[in-house]
């Protein structure tokens, strides 16, 4: 398998999606449901949210950015120092280790009204 065919880790919020069961074509190896509500639209709709974490394909990035809500909603993956943030409008690519290289990404998301807490595009590692 070529670097460019190995998998990306990510993080995805299942109701960031128009069709969440996209995830299920994922291999999923981590899970998490808020305990609470959270804001989930510009309408003011609460919901618990589903936070996967995933391995996936560049391709399946790819799918997963066309399905992306236009709220602010992103994703986020993951290869080595490699690291790419999708919003539906904007995809950026950045170094994990270089947390300048995050600025573009960051902006983008406080442009949609992302609170910053959630611009911390959280990395957890895989066991296993």
């Amino acid at each position: 398998m070529t670097h460019e065919e190995s998998d990306f880790d990510g993080c995805i919020v299942g109701e960031s999606l128009h069709d969440p069961t996209l995830v299920n074509r994922l291999k999923v190896w981590g899970a998490w449901i808020s305990p609470g509500d959270a804001l989930s639209d510009d309408q003011g709709t609460m919901t618990r949210w589903h936070i996967y974490w995933v391995s996936c394909r560049s391709a399946d990035i790819c799918r997963i950015q066309a399905q992306l809500k236009p709220w602010r909603w992103y994703a986020h993956f993951w290869r080595g120092d490699q690291m790419i943030v999708i919003y539906h409008d904007a995809r950026f690519e950045m170094v994990r280790a270089d947390r300048s290289t995050w600025t573009p990404a960051i902006e983008h998301g406080k442009a949609k009204g992302v609170p910053h807490e959630q611009l911390d595009f959280l990395i957890l590692p895989r066991e296993g």
